[in-house]
């Protein structure tokens, strides 16, 4: 290994080329952080040398390594580390020199710019060896087209030619400010080739590109893990002499898709979607848990420097990306098992992710349907129920483990596999838990909006016959109430205080329950949401197509909601059925001792509490802010934040009323009050 200063002339000269590996990332330099700063600092070396500063500007390191090659060929080094920079210095003299040939100018100064970029026609064999650097597959039909002077750069998505157009565009505003437009050119020309260096550091034929490549990587641009494992099994790969080129057009091409590239979100963390997936496949391949900033040491540990396992990693990673486009693409609920895990959107599928890759992947027939279908009803269970995920990532990976073990069939395993749970972070809840969760829960603070909107199409689905076509899910849709948060003005309460203050307790009791829900295409207008029953049924019916709505009833109370939320929750226990166990009641002992856990909607400010609080506490607490003798209602109590209930989120008036009249007809038990009832209303007076 030897390290020198090099200029540009040096590292760009007569009958050498450059190579940019295959296997490494694109060209992914952009404005802000790299061609502004570079620009400027080539128009400060430009002033110094006018000054007669002759101080070379320092650009950073490259490593190179040589690259056998036929006797008489051109020279090759092919770029272990250095790509971006180097390509970005290509891209700004094919830039001053496109502006020079535009304003005329040519004799030395355009054959000086020529020669840091083109070598000698007369010597080379491949017409693309005439380039002194050679980009990577994906860049190399954009860069072609720069060097040609073929591109403008106009309406393309390639950094190549936004690069080249910025650095054209900059040349051509910093020439049109000076004197002597062929002058300065010329000056400009002098610097790119002799006042910009870069130490070069050469490496031996024995030297380890890869460790060096992988000791660098942390400078310029970060790499994403996917950019390391690409590199590090086609280094393998290519030291093996197997053949690169079709290999990476075969498995690796594929992943260059923009796709891959987007932005998605795991948990508290947005990744590139090759990177997210990057990470179920090794869990996938290692059956092992695998943090998200240790996915390339843990692809590094299994591949080593091994060509076998390198192709071998990279065939099941081009066949997993291919499983893992469709499980993502199952959105139509065209075949059964596309429609379970296109239902599976409504909950966090990431830790669920590598067992369904492997079911796809994998398995097929009735034993996988049974299998995706045992884990939707598992996870969609829990979730209405609001039960923790904290244990998902282990418990799946241990029923994965017995998968891929060889455990058969996968359907039957994987039933009596969550059937057999019983701990609170491992319960499949029991129907009868998933009725009183639809029946008595606010799902709609408890649950996220398009959770409960898939949900809610969900149930629609199966409420509808074959000939029914499901709903999609959009995000023009929006989760309506039937009757509305707001009733008091539209909603009369009967003339009877007693019964006033009995339907008051309910309405607010059952008021966030899911059969007082349903979704609509678009979203009413506050005055029609608020607006009297057959109104506001009207209204429904204009912006739905749903069956949820179809048949939706004449009159609209509590009676009505809690009939519906009956009806769904038998849809919802038939569509997400389990097998019924030897002990139900001590699957509900722990489903009831799990208890839900908290959820943070969306669209609020703040925590929503989703257990049940203490309300004898609310209560004393609410007492307080009055003196003594003087009465509060249900409604007032329920009102005043406390330790238990947070502003924003009250405890409802039916579960105040029951605290403070039990149906035994004893006095309240809560220390400090007293139960009365004043001018028809439920309340209290401390004591």
């Amino acid at each position: 290994m030897e390290a020198h200063p090099r200029t540009l002339r040096s590292i760009f000269r007569q009958d050498l080329r450059l190579l940019v590996p295959l296997f490494q990332r694109p060209y992914v330099w952009q404005a802000s952080t790299q061609w502004q700063p570079l620009w400027e600092d080539v128009v400060a070396t430009v002033e110094r040398t006018d000054h007669g500063d002759d101080t070379p500007h320092f650009l950073g390191a490259v490593v190179l390594q040589l690259r056998r090659g036929a006797v008489g060929s051109v020279e090759t080094r092919e770029i272990i580390d250095g790509q971006q920079r180097l390509t970005t210095l290509q891209l700004l003299i094919a830039a001053a020199l496109h502006v020079a040939e535009a304003e005329g100018v040519m004799g030395r100064t355009r054959a000086r710019l020529q020669s840091l970029l083109f070598n000698n026609p007369d010597l080379v064999d491949d017409p693309e060896e005439r380039f002194k650097l050679w980009p990577t597959n994906r860049d190399r039909g954009p860069y072609e087209a720069v060097m040609s002077g073929r591109a403008d750069g106009a309406g393309t998505d390639s950094r190549i030619l936004q690069a080249y157009t910025w650095f054209t565009g900059a040349v051509r505003s910093w020439v049109s400010g000076q004197e002597d437009v062929e002058e300065a050119l010329t000056r400009l020309a002098g610097v790119l080739a002799d006042r910009l260096e870069v130490v070069a550091i050469d490496l031996g034929e024995d030297d380890n590109a890869q460790i060096i490549f992988e000791t660098l990587n942390a400078r310029g641009t970060p790499l994403r893990a996917a950019d390391l494992v690409k590199n590090l099994l086609f280094r393998a790969l290519q030291d093996a002499g197997r053949p690169v080129e079709r290999l990476y057009r075969e498995l690796w091409s594929p992943f260059e898709d923009p796709y891959w590239e987007q932005d998605v979100r795991q948990g508290r963390l947005t990744r590139p979607r090759i990177d997210t997936f990057l990470g179920h496949f090794l869990v996938v391949l290692l059956q092992t848990e695998v943090q998200a900033h240790d996915l390339f040491a843990a692809a590094r540990r299994h591949v080593g420097a091994d060509p076998d396992r390198a192709e071998a990693f990279l065939r099941e990673l081009a066949r997993y990306g291919q499983v893992y486009r469709r499980v993502d693409a199952a959105r139509t609920g065209a075949g059964e098992d596309d429609a379970a895990l296109n239902r599976l959107r409504m909950v966090d599928t990431q830790t669920l992710l590598p067992l369904l890759l492997w079911l796809v992947a994998n398995t097929d027939g009735p034993e996988r349907t049974r299998a995706v279908r045992s884990l939707e009803s598992f996870v969609v269970r829990r979730l209405v129920c609001r039960l923790t995920t904290a244990n998902y990532n282990r418990m799946f990976l241990e029923l994965l483990r017995r998968l891929g073990g060889g455990e058969a069939p996968v359907g039957e395993v994987t039933e009596a596999f969550l059937a057999g749970q019983r701990s609170a972070s491992g319960v499949w809840p029991t129907s009868d838990d998933v009725r009183d969760a639809f029946e008595t829960r606010p799902l709609y603070k408890m649950l996220r909006r398009e959770q409960l909107q898939r949900l809610l199409l969900a149930l629609d689905a199966a409420a509808g016959t074959a000939r029914t076509e499901p709903v999609p899910h959009s995000a023009r849709m929006s989760v309506e109430h039937l009757l509305p948060q707001s009733w008091s003005e539209h909603w009369p309460l009967p003339p009877d205080p007693v019964s006033a203050e009995t339907v008051e307790a309910e309405r607010e009791e059952l008021v966030h329950t899911i059969g007082n829900l349903t979704v609509i295409t678009g979203s009413l207008n506050s005055a029609m949401s608020n607006a009297a029953w057959p109104i506001k049924r009207d209204e429904i019916l204009r912006y739905s197509a749903l069956t949820l709505n179809r048949d939706l009833p004449e009159d609209w109370n509590t009676y009505r909601i809690r009939e519906r939320s009956a009806w769904l929750a038998e849809l919802a226990v038939t569509l997400w059925s389990r097998p019924v166990t030897g002990d139900e009641a001590a699957v509900r002992e722990a489903v009831a001792a799990a208890g839900p856990v908290p959820e943070i909607r969306e669209d609020a400010d703040a925590p929503v509490r989703t257990g049940r609080g203490d309300i004898a506490a609310h209560i004393k607490n609410a007492m307080r802010t009055v003196a003594p003798g003087e009465f509060m209602t249900v409604s007032q109590i329920a009102r005043v934040p406390s330790a238990d209930y947070p502003a924003g989120s009250p405890p409802s008036q039916g579960a105040i009323a029951a605290r403070l009249f039990p149906r035994t007809g004893r006095p309240t038990t809560v220390p400090g009050v007293r139960a009365e009832i004043r001018e028809g209303r439920r309340g209290a007076t401390r004591l």
